[in-house]
């Protein structure tokens, strides 16, 4: 019963010093944001911070790992279904209200870690799934790796690009856009013999 006690306790402090941290991150530069400007938002004390964090750094990895994580999963499921890029999924993770996490941190220049992981994780399932699509001919006139780059850079500057502009658009059309935009070419590229 007491473990019960304590893992709710800590849950909890963890949905608060994520909150906070994703609201401090869309107000000011994460270089700024000290441990203490956390504690007050979050409205915790220290010891209890230090109880389950390291320092500001370990907040920013613990979250930028959570939603890694739920990503991972959105592209393993497109990967299954045979998609190349997993578009609507990410950008409609990226639209829902409970995802300020995830706004907040692409906002932030705190991002950086997380387009990087991100992109590898794009390009370990698009490589595989534009191999599929080679089986039959010969190999590509471009690297499937170069083009897994391509694919995945240019779907995270569109979608960063969305959620920077306060995503304007629904992500039905976000993805469409990105289809017209990105993968005409490659099919092309594709299908060259």
């Amino acid at each position: 019963m007491k473990q019960q006690k304590a893992d709710r306790r800590s849950q909890r402090t963890y949905r608060l010093v994520n909150a906070a941290f994703a609201e401090l991150v869309v107000e000011k530069p994460y270089d700024e944001i000290l441990v203490q400007d956390i504690l007050d938002r979050a409205g915790i004390g220290r010891t209890t911070f230090y109880a389950h964090y390291f320092d500001k750094e370990d907040v920013l990895n613990t979250i930028v790992e959570q939603e890694l994580e739920l990503l991972t999963r959105q592209i393993a499921h497109a990967a299954a279904r045979q998609r190349v890029v997993p578009s609507l999924e990410l950008f409609e993770h990226a639209y829902h209200s409970e995802n300020q996490q995830f706004r907040a941190l692409m906002r932030s220049r705190a991002s950086e870690f997380l387009w990087e992981a991100l992109q590898a994780a794009l390009c370990r399932a698009i490589e595989p799934a534009l191999c599929a699509f080679c089986t039959e001919r010969r190999s590509p006139p471009i690297p499937l790796p170069v083009v897994s780059q391509y694919l995945a850079g240019a779907f995270l500057t569109l979608l960063k690009w969305w959620v920077e502009a306060s995503q304007p658009y629904p992500p039905e059309q976000m993805e469409t856009i990105f289809q017209q935009l990105a993968l005409p070419g490659v099919w092309a590229m594709l299908k060259e013999k």
